[in-house]
């Protein structure tokens, strides 16, 4: 199976401000990479034409507007986000809640829903501050603007976490996942499974 990789960059000051473009300050310190992949079949038709643009607009070298505003339209396809949650921090370790605070920030910039899925190899029974790390979330969310959002647990499986963000994004069919690289740092997700796994876009936040 055939896989293409566009990564781009960000800037995360401007997902903050709804009132400002997404691409507005690309000179900004706080970046993000954004790496797309998506798999050559039909069914993810839709996003690969989306993302055919930046392959064009690179080798055209064209001006930082015209990029920018490609990018932008591509986010407005993003209707359904997933959030992985991978660490057992019941409070979320940093890179876990700048995740939820991106997924929340580009979920109500662009009318998208949010599927949080807590993953981990032990049994509910196993995690007594289990239900302490979804009211985090749900805090961490709400003061994102999200009161309501999907959740999913897959607890105690075995499986490994890339695998099981792969299924739940094949599953729903979902448009984008957000990931932070501590999850990947960490080994909670192995990053040279996600192009394997993970049918649609990407995005990893660095720390």
């Amino acid at each position: 199976m055939a896989f293409a990789h566009y990564p781009v960059t960000v800037s995360v000051e401007s997902l903050r401000h709804p009132k400002t473009s997404i691409l507005a300050s690309s000179s900004s310190e706080s970046l993000f990479s954004l790496a797309f992949s998506s798999a050559s079949h039909m069914s993810k038709a839709r996003k690969l034409s989306s993302f055919s643009k930046f392959s064009r607009i690179d080798k055209a070298k064209a001006q930082p507007q015209e990029a920018d505003q490609s990018l932008a339209d591509a986010f407005t396809h993003f209707k359904h986000l997933l959030l992985p949650i991978t660490d057992r921090n019941p409070y979320l370790s940093e890179g876990t809640r700048q995740a939820v605070a991106t997924a929340a920030a580009l979920a109500k910039k662009y009318g998208a829903e949010i599927t949080v899925v807590v993953i981990d190899e032990k049994q509910k029974e196993s995690l007594p501050e289990h239900e302490t790390q979804l009211s985090s979330v749900r805090w961490h969310l709400s003061e994102g603007g999200f009161q309501e959002f999907n959740l999913i647990e897959r607890l105690g499986e075995g499986n490994k976490p890339t695998a099981i963000i792969g299924e739940v994004a094949d599953d729903l069919n979902l448009d984008l996942v957000i990931i932070s690289m501590e999850a990947i740092h960490s080994k909670h997700v192995d990053a040279n499974l996600l192009a394997e796994f993970i049918p649609c876009p990407v995005i990893l936040l660095p720390l």
